[in-house]
């Protein structure tokens, strides 16, 4: 009985305090029963029976009220622990519920992510920390072997090292950085992309990177560039067509021509410095009979 009252007043500093008035009062009983008995005890030593039965009801009575204390905790123990029971299954099913959601974001996140469009995550030390199959499949396999593996190394370009790189902006403080790179695939080959970088936070909002995707339009800047050498010589050609286009005032007798300074040009020297027409001198058939009727009447003849 001792070592039980010892016990119960060693539990009855860490119960909490909503049983610890009751866990108190089952110890005070135990006490009083450690304390009856012993006067039990005493009483039927020195045989003075009179008294046994007084010191016996209140035993008795103290064992009475022990066991209700008792049974009232145990039913108090009892709705603790199904009202407990029924927290942690609500929490259990709480967390199901908040893992299967986290399984569908990051399902959602995956399927954006691994896209036809190469995307690439670079933190703030130039390493790739990830990328999607669409990546590597523009530019170096090798590198999604390596862990971590340098975006300069991956992907280089004139841009890597400079202010132009879409990380330094970022760091430097843009929101959003768009802008047309020339960079080497896969196959060794030049291809122009629009790079589009945005900050990659962390859950503290703070920067650890970049989020980089890489939108090939090498066939569209082909076509431009084609486009524009094509309107370029047309605008040339009409330049030149343009030349001797319009009134030209020609002499009626000598045929000189009066350029826009009003000066009077020999037709050759005109129309030769308004296009790219060069003249060869020669005599056709009337001028020669008229100019050498002789030799041309010679050279009639011997035909």
């Amino acid at each position: 009985m001792i070592i039980s009252i010892v016990i119960s007043l060693s539990i009855n500093k860490v119960v909490s305090l909503t049983i610890r008035q009751k866990w108190s009062i089952i110890t005070g009983l135990m006490i009083l029963f450690l304390m009856g008995y012993s006067a039990f005890l005493f009483l039927q030593y020195q045989s003075m029976e009179k008294y046994l039965e007084f010191i016996t009801g209140i035993v008795f009575l103290g064992g009475a009220l022990f066991v209700f204390l008792v049974m009232g905790l145990i039913q108090n123990t009892l709705i603790l622990m199904n009202n407990t029971a029924h927290s942690l299954e609500n929490k259990v099913i709480e967390h199901e519920l908040i893992s299967e959601k986290l399984r569908q974001s990051r399902a959602n996140l995956e399927s954006i992510f691994n896209n036809a469009i190469p995307l690439c995550i670079t933190n703030k030390d130039f390493e790739i920390i990830q990328a999607n199959s669409a990546y590597y499949d523009v530019f170096d396999h090798s590198a999604q072997l390596t862990y971590r593996s340098k975006c300069f190394e991956s992907r280089p370009s004139d841009d890597c090292h400079s202010d132009s790189c879409p990380l330094a902006r970022i760091l430097q403080g843009e929101i959003e950085v768009v802008t047309d790179m020339i960079k080497h695939d896969i196959k060794g080959q030049e291809k122009t992309f629009i790079v589009t970088a945005r900050p990659f936070l962390n859950a503290q909002k703070e920067i650890i990177g970049i989020v980089e995707s890489f939108q090939d339009i090498t066939e569209r800047k082909r076509a431009e560039d084609a486009k524009e050498e094509l309107i370029k010589g047309l605008q040339n050609a009409f330049e030149e067509v343009n030349l001797l286009s319009g009134l030209l005032p020609i002499c009626a007798s000598c045929k000189k021509i009066r350029d826009d300074k009003g000066y009077w040009n020999k037709i050759e020297s005109y129309i030769s410095s308004h296009s790219r027409a060069t003249f060869s001198h020669s005599i056709c058939p009337s001028c020669a009979q008229k100019l050498y009727p002789d030799l041309y009447n010679e050279i009639i003849n011997n035909n």
